[in-house]
């Protein structure tokens, strides 16, 4: 697959953009480059890419995380995506993402726009580990390469401090996409293409994730609960418009 240099160029600032918002926020990284990319490259070898790009990020952040997170948080949260995982793989290889897409926005649309209200989606089992939306973005995560939104929620609803939601879902993505990759690998979606896309934007993704913890330390708690769930409503609405032109065409 032949790319030309302009549309290099756009990819490698749309990676760069991606890398710093998922530096900031601890999730993101699929927001701008979905829509984008997808117009560039083939879905099949975009979202192996993507998982791939989410790991690098994930782990460059994990590495500057001074947070300490128990296991309780992590552990049923991450069993339950790893259940997931093999469902996403199988929507990305035999049914159309596009309908997953549509019904995924809709719904991150309306939950965000809620939280973004002040009203408590729900008052029950707030002490409970995260299992269902576990579940739901470990099936995103390596269909669409979306697995953020529901962790947004899920989190938001808990209360969790700023610095715990961060490394909570920065855990979460880094053994979320090691795993998405490994099913890749085993289910020959890794190919030569993904591989080579990959290493190019490699200095890039350690150089936009690193700017991006530097300027989450800076936000305060109020503001990067603001911005987290205003980049939930904007992941839902790009999600929507991209997935409703690429029906139409």
């Amino acid at each position: 697959m032949h790319i030309q240099f302009y549309l290099l160029v756009i990819t490698g600032l749309v990676i760069l953009t991606s890398s710093v918002i998922k530096g900031i926020t601890g999730f993101g990284f699929s927001l701008l480059a979905i829509p984008v990319l997808s117009f560039i490259f083939p879905m099949n070898v975009l979202v192996p890419a993507l998982v791939i790009f989410n790991l690098v990020t994930s782990v460059m952040v994990l590495i500057k995380l001074k947070e300490k997170v128990r296991a309780y948080y992590i552990i049923p949260m991450m069993i339950a995506s790893l259940l997931g995982i093999p469902f996403g793989i199988y929507v990305l290889t035999y049914i159309d993402a596009n309908i997953l897409k549509l019904v995924i926005s809709f719904l991150v649309i309306i939950f965000s726009l809620k939280m973004l209200s002040g009203v408590k989606l729900a008052k029950k089992n707030l002490t409970k580990p995260i299992v269902f939306a576990g579940f739901i973005s470990g099936l995103l995560t390596s269909s669409i390469s979306i697995g953020g939104p529901p962790l947004v929620i899920a989190l938001d609803r808990k209360g969790y401090s700023k610095e715990l939601f961060r490394s909570i879902f920065i855990w979460f993505m880094v053994v979320s996409s090691l795993f998405s990759t490994i099913a890749f690998y085993y289910k020959g979606l890794l190919s030569l293409e993904t591989i080579k896309y990959s290493a190019f934007a490699l200095p890039l993704l350690f150089l936009g994730s690193g700017w991006g913890v530097k300027i989450a330390s800076r936000i305060n708690a109020f503001k990067f609960r603001k911005l987290v769930i205003y980049l939930n409503v904007f992941t839902g609405i790009i999600m929507l418009i991209s997935t409703i032109i690429a029906i139409k065409h």
